[in-house]
């Protein structure tokens, strides 16, 4: 990307601060061409002097500086973000929107036609560079657009460009999806500390095991359900897991549990849409 481009980035709660790590750690943009602020500036502070970024006191300020800005507050806070962005933000600005359930159109109300809005699903693995995110042209996005944001976040992790209605069903699938998967982990190492392991080893084995699992899977393309029959041999160890797991409605739980997310996401997205008709 452009280095002579300036991001701000105006929340830096935890995905907020996952993207700047990710940004400063994956070099894709020199520290100083990334600008911080927060509604709590000592946490704005922090991270700037963590990342060795800068810290703008405003978001006004912070959208007066910057080519693409980035807009990481929770949804319940947008409102208040987006009425303090009214007049400063500049002219062929590209503003990308990280908020659950926000839509485009809700931030394009709200800037003049030479602003670009892109709606855009990441999820905390940016930190690590192994990011799941997808994303939405706004009406008056471009194609050059897409590829900024693809390069940005494709530094990141895996990058997918969908039709705006499908980012409810993304939040609820990778943007919850880290959330889901440390709880399982966590009941899996359980587990193993149960059937006899220290948590340490159970701990290291069950991490590397859903990494494993999830690289062969994408390097092979193999249907995960393939997969397992790979793996569960009849009557096996497997298989006597399993059926525990279909008796207790574990796996139609989890499908179950990635609809009421993205429910939730489009409820959000109405809600804040509410909040300034």
């Amino acid at each position: 990307m452009d280095g002579n481009r300036t991001i701000g980035i105006a929340g830096v709660g935890k995905m907020g601060e996952a993207l700047v790590k990710g940004l400063v750690v994956g070099r894709v943009v020199p520290p100083q061409r990334i600008l911080v602020s927060d509604a709590i500036p000592q946490r704005a502070k922090e991270i700037a002097a963590k990342y060795d970024v800068t810290h703008v006191p405003t978001t006004a300020k912070l959208a007066e500086q910057s080519d693409i800005l980035v807009l990481a507050a929770k949804p319940k806070d947008m409102p208040t973000l987006t009425d303090s962005l009214v007049g400063h933000v500049r002219k062929g600005a590209l503003i990308i929107t990280l908020a659950a359930g926000v839509r485009t159109a809700f931030i394009e109300r709200i800037v003049d036609d030479s602003v670009h809005v892109v709606r855009i699903m990441p999820n905390l693995a940016c930190a690590v560079g192994e990011g799941a995110t997808a994303f939405a042209l706004g009406k008056s996005a471009t194609d050059h657009d897409a590829l900024v944001v693809e390069e940005l976040f494709g530094s990141l992790g895996r990058v997918t460009m969908v039709e705006e209605p499908m980012l409810d069903a993304v939040t609820g699938l990778s943007g919850s999806g880290p959330g889901f998967i440390a709880a399982l982990a966590n009941y899996m190492i359980e587990g193993g500390v149960r059937s006899g392991l220290p948590k340490e080893v159970a701990y290291k084995l069950a991490l590397q095991t859903m990494k494993g699992t999830a690289e062969l899977l994408l390097s092979d393309t193999i249907d995960p359900m393939t997969l397992f029959k790979m793996v569960a041999t009849p009557n096996g160890t497997t298989e006597a897991g399993w059926k525990v797991m279909e008796a207790r409605g574990v796996p139609q739980a989890i499908s179950d549990g990635i609809v009421a997310a993205s429910k939730r996401a489009a409820e959000l997205a109405d809600e804040t849409a509410r909040a300034h008709q």
